[in-house]
């Protein structure tokens, strides 16, 4: 295949069972699905697909910690060194009030470095004028399974593979744009 594009083919499902089904079977024969497009959230599918558990979690954690533990520590050196101010004879460095603020400044920070590792990092969903669909309407009322073409596959299997597996259209598609003609499937 070379430097150019790999070619996918999509297969269309209008059922969501039938949809799984295919997911779970692509990942069972050894397609490496690339792509699932679902109108609506399929929980479990990512299961199916063989599509592991993210990594996301772990640092997002570890920045709202950190995030409680610099609103904590801002808080003690407000009250106990930089201005200490004698409320009602309790102690400056009284904890059960430091909650509120410590909590929410971790929530904060987590959120906010969520947001930076997603969009920036693990998606690098940077703003592009690049990025191309298949068809404008592919999310309206169906479901599509994109499938690569591997060096060591062809398009004619895969085809026939998606059609096995109760795809109601089935289309081929280059990342360049060009998006053959479908060919319908239909059921007995």
């Amino acid at each position: 295949m070379g430097k150019h594009a790999m070619p996918y083919v999509l297969g269309y499902f209008t059922e969501p069972s039938v949809f799984k089904k295919a997911c779970a079977a692509s990942h069972e024969a050894g397609h490496h699905a690339h792509e699932a497009f679902t109108p609506y959230p399929i929980h479990g599918l990512e299961r199916l697909m063989g599509i592991k558990r993210s990594w996301i979690g772990r640092p997002v954690l570890f920045m709202l910690l950190f995030g409680a533990f610099c609103g904590f520590c801002m808080q003690v050196w407000m009250m106990k060194y930089d201005w200490p101010i004698n409320i009602a004879g309790k102690p400056y460095n009284s904890w059960p009030a430091y909650v509120v603020i410590t909590f929410e400044s971790g929530i904060l920070l987590g959120a906010l470095s969520n947001l930076a590792i997603v969009l920036l990092i693990a998606c690098r969903l940077l703003p592009s004028t690049t990025t191309q669909l298949p068809t404008d309407s592919l999310t309206d009322d169906t479901f599509c399974l994109a499938v690569p073409v591997t060096e060591h596959g062809s398009i004619q299997a895969l085809d026939e593979w998606m059609k096995q597996q109760g795809a109601d259209t089935v289309s081929h598609y280059v990342p360049d744009g060009r998006l053959s003609e479908s060919s319908e499937v239909t059921h007995a």
